[in-house]
């Protein structure tokens, strides 16, 4: 498994991350530079933008493992 870091985490790799964890992903909302992540269970929303800082992202994996 390879070293990285959060602030290497991109946009597409959510995505992937999120489809893999069974969550809702929509990308047609907004105006393109957002994801909308949705938990099928809880309706909670996440936003995943395209650039995301690294304690943007530490605070986004947090969330998801709940």
């Amino acid at each position: 498994m390879p070293n990285r870091s959060f602030s290497d985490i991109t946009q597409s790799q959510w995505e992937r991350a999120c489809f893999k964890l069974g969550l809702n992903v929509d990308k047609k909302s907004g105006k393109g530079s957002h994801i909308l992540v949705k938990h099928p269970s809880t309706n909670h929303k996440y936003t995943i933008q395209k650039n995301l800082h690294k304690f943007i992202n530490i605070k986004i994996f947090k969330k998801m493992l709940e």
